[in-house]
């Protein structure tokens, strides 16, 4: 006998048997007790969540003669001719293949003639969104007055494709996508039935992969086993996923908290040399990333995450070495890379320029980098800056300012230009902080210094309103703020300023001034 796979094996017979959609299970069976049937269904979902295995389920369920739990009980005279393949009271159409109008009309002929053994005909019309516009026209009519012994099931994923004028003839079941958690005690009891043993980490790796589709998960488990003969391992199914190896991932993450892009590139190198894909080094890269956030942030993050222990003392070493805003930047930035790869023409230079870019926060003025900076400088301060004190409470006068000063010390420009934009948009100083951006930030340890291009923009900083909202930002250099116009700027004032006179000696229509 030949093989059959794992999904098809262990497909559902009954309702108990399906995973995840208790939702539309029990909607279902309660319309068979109470025969509150409905003529139309429309089952729509990500793939893999069971929507045709629960429209044959319900096919079956309605023509039962003795149905459990108002499931199909597989005995009775309807149950036994259903099981028969070249039974037609129940046809499965696939609107992939057959979406033109000349097969509806086929089928609104056909659909007039009564069942053969059972009491309803039913029509399992799968991938329907796939139809034609002509088709959905010749399919209204039908839907709209059917006869007593049809009933109709529409199976998509796509929703959105189908017309207005269908889906409001049809009752609507939206599958949800299923728990991790449920799929891999899904598939241990498989695994179990087939004797097959395994780490728990490795089915829940296997859940995970399937990112909410059982079927996904269970063609993955499938491999799985015809990949080694003996216990199944966490690492082996990341090698079947094609995962980038762990401890190499680990170091890669490691140096971009640290900050080495040197090392960065040279893991890059090594990983691209093996022939990796950049995308899947991307999702690898942010899956990993996510953990670590789930660690810096979850107090149960061991239960939630499911990898062997070694490894999670791993992660928990780098997570305590980076605060949540600098993860939450790196996710950023590889989330929107995995974007960009799906249409580069260099993903191995994009990818570098990303990861030296997370690796680099000391460039990077976005918002997230900023408090993610300001946020490690504070820490630093913290643990490093000590207060000369007069007595056991209270610090003097001069101690104060010895403590201003070494703080001001360990200050660069971008990092007090940082605090600038971060405390203004606290504020809300939102058309300030906008302008600020584009602001040039000097610092010598004492003095701030705002470089503008225009006399104008100096101007518009010098306001007293906005010459304010700055010193607040800054309170600990509000008397040392200066602005500063550009050289250039001057000089073309200048220009200008000589210009004006020479016309009016010699008159506009005389002078001509050449660039």
């Amino acid at each position: 006998m030949s093989y059959l796979a794992l999904y098809r094996k262990y497909r559902p017979t009954g309702f108990d048997g399906v995973i995840g959609q208790d939702h539309i299970v029990k909607t279902l069976i309660n319309q068979i007790k109470t025969e509150r049937l409905g003529h139309a269904y429309l089952f729509t979902g990500t793939r893999g969540t069971g929507k045709t295995s629960l429209a044959k389920i319900f096919a079956k369920a309605i023509n039962c003669l003795s149905p459990i739990n108002g499931s199909p009980c597989g005995k009775c005279e309807s149950c036994i001719a259903l099981a028969d393949p070249s039974n037609i009271d129940i046809l499965e159409i696939d609107a992939a293949s057959n979406n033109g109008v000349n097969e509806i009309r086929e089928l609104r002929e056909k659909v007039q003639y009564p069942p053969v053994s059972c009491k309803y005909k039913v029509y399992i019309i799968d991938e329907v969104h796939m139809l034609s516009p002509s088709a959905f026209n010749a399919l209204l009519k039908t839907l709209e007055e059917p006869p007593k012994h049809a009933i109709f099931i529409l199976a998509t994923t796509e929703a959105h494709k189908i017309p207005a004028t269908i889906l409001s003839r049809c009752m609507r079941f939206d599958f949800k996508l299923i728990p991790t958690e449920d799929i891999a005690s899904h598939i241990e009891e498989i695994y179990k039935k087939q004797g097959k043993p395994y780490e728990k980490e490795a089915v829940f790796a296997i859940a995970k992969a399937g990112e909410g589709s059982l079927r996904d998960a269970l063609s993955i488990a499938d491999t799985a086993m015809s990949y080694v003969e003996g216990k199944l391992t966490y690492d082996q199914v990341n090698e079947i996923l094609g995962s980038t190896n762990f401890e190499t991932l680990q170091v890669f993450i490691d140096n971009i908290i640290d900050g080495n892009a040197g090392e960065v590139l040279e893991t890059v190198n090594k990983l691209a040399s093996l022939g990796k894909s950049m995308s899947v080094l991307c999702k690898d890269v942010n899956d990993l990333l996510r953990n670590l956030l789930v660690i810096k942030t979850c107090k149960n993050a061991k239960e939630i995450l499911a990898i062997p222990e070694t490894k999670f003392e791993n992660l928990k070493l780098i997570s305590d070495k980076a605060n949540e805003e600098r993860l939450l930047r790196a996710m950023e930035i590889f989330s929107l890379l995995e974007n960009d790869l799906k249409y580069s023409l260099h993903p191995r230079i994009l990818f570098e320029t990303a990861s030296v870019k997370a690796s680099r926060p000391d460039s990077d003025y976005n918002i997230e980098a900023l408090m993610s900076r300001i946020k490690s400088l504070e820490e630093k301060l913290a643990s490093g800056v000590k207060v000369a004190v007069k007595d056991a409470t209270k610090p003097t006068v001069a101690a104060e300012k010895e403590s201003i000063n070494q703080e001001n010390e360990l200050l660069t420009a971008q990092d007090v230009k940082g605090k600038l934009l971060f405390n203004l948009r606290k504020n809300g100083s939102e058309m300030l902080w906008n302008f600020m951006q584009t602001i040039k930030v000097e610092f010598d340890g004492k003095t701030v210094t705002l470089n503008v291009q225009t006399a104008d923009d100096g101007e518009l900083l010098n306001k007293p309103e906005n010459s304010a909202k700055i010193k607040t930002a800054l309170p600990e250099f509000a008397d040392m703020i200066t602005i500063k116009v550009s050289d250039r700027e001057k000089m073309l004032d200048g220009i200008d300023q000589a210009t004006e006179k020479i016309k009016k000696i010699f008159g506009d229509d005389i002078v001509i001034i050449n660039d």
